[in-house]
């Protein structure tokens, strides 16, 4: 397959349970696929592993006793869909993350294949029971309906496989650094309210400053302005910017390389146990990061205009006018 070519569109409204409605599941298409325990159920492991988890190695799933019949009936379940590969699962306390590869046509789709997949896993912990404490009735471990992410290209794809074997590392980093990967703030700017997820602290060092390219910059110009957000940085300030033009973006860059903080401006708010992806729950993990945006969150995605992006710069520049100053009393507080 040409990895530059698309699989296939983007969902318009991504949501948990939510199927993508213009997409044929019977088709041969490739997903991140994640589904729950019930609260009733046992957790299927527990995530162990040492500081400062820096691989997938750091960090593993130690499986307990419901937990250890899931890669056995995952193997069972792929003997029973020759279409379907496995390239990655985790087995995670509450979920479970495979990517499943559908290299043909599924008859009767993919519902109905994971429909079959909670089954095997429910049938297999059912019959582990001792006979005494065996119910008569097997009952399924696992919350109606699974979410799936569809992967629009190989490059979507490898990171899908990748972000399901780092969960357990990312799990960990979670649990080890709550304040920087899940706790929440309400800051103040002017007459607004946003939120804040990341390193709060980050608004309240000394120098602030505002990471804005210009596209009327020479050549000359932009180099200037580069030097001097390199020069910034090395100093101690910290960046603030939507980090939208190239130019912004390798400024960004310079920062995840030398080890500086960033504020970045965002365009939509956080749900409650969000956390950030790729490089950012890294430099998240790290206490680099600090994420501001609306208090809002919306699922519906949007195109980015140019009026927006304006009010973003806006937004940057009164955050380094009001906590540059380093007047934080009362405009910072928890969610």
């Amino acid at each position: 397959m040409n990895e530059s070519k698309p699989f296939y569109c983007n969902p318009k409204h991504p949501n948990f349970n939510r199927r993508a409605y213009h997409h044929d599941y019977t088709r041969a298409a490739k997903y991140l696929i994640t589904f729950l325990k019930k609260d009733t159920t046992p957790n299927l492991a527990q995530i162990e592993g040492l500081p400062p988890f820096s691989s997938y190695e750091s960090a593993y799933s130690r499986l307990s006793s419901t937990g250890s019949v899931v890669p056995i009936a995952i193997a069972d379940w792929i003997y029973a869909y020759p279409q379907i590969h496995v390239p990655a699962y985790a087995i995670m306390p509450d979920h479970i993350h495979l990517c499943v590869d559908v290299t043909y046509k599924l008859p009767y789709g993919l519902s109905r294949a994971i429909g079959r997949l909670k089954g095997f896993i429910s049938s297999k912990y059912h019959m582990s029971l001792p006979e005494d404490i065996r119910p008569e009735q097997m009952q399924t471990l696992f919350e109606k309906g699974f979410n799936d992410r569809i992967a629009y290209d190989q490059e979507q794809w490898n990171r899908q496989i990748h972000y399901t074997l780092d969960n357990p590392r990312r799990y960990m980093l979670k649990k080890c650094y709550p304040d920087y990967m899940l706790r929440r703030w309400i800051i103040t700017v002017g007459n607004e309210q946003y939120v804040a997820k990341g390193n709060i602290f980050l608004l309240k060092q000394p120098h602030l400053f505002q990471v804005k390219y210009s596209r009327k910059f020479n050549e000359k110009e932009s180099q200037d302005w580069m030097d001097r957000c390199r020069s910034l940085m090395h100093n101690g300030s910290i960046a603030v910017s939507p980090f939208i033009h190239p130019m912004e973006k390798a400024a960004r860059d310079y920062a995840h390389q030398e080890g500086f903080g960033l504020i970045r401006v965002c365009t939509n708010g956080f749900a409650e146990r969000e956390s950030a992806s790729g490089v950012e729950f890294e430099l998240m993990a790290q206490g680099r990061l600090l994420l501001i945006g609306p208090l809002e969150c919306n699922t519906r995605k949007e195109t980015l205009t140019y009026d927006w992006a304006q009010s973003l710069n806006r937004l940057a520049a009164s955050i380094v006018e009001t906590f540059g100053r380093c007047v934080c009393s009362g405009l910072i507080r928890p969610l």
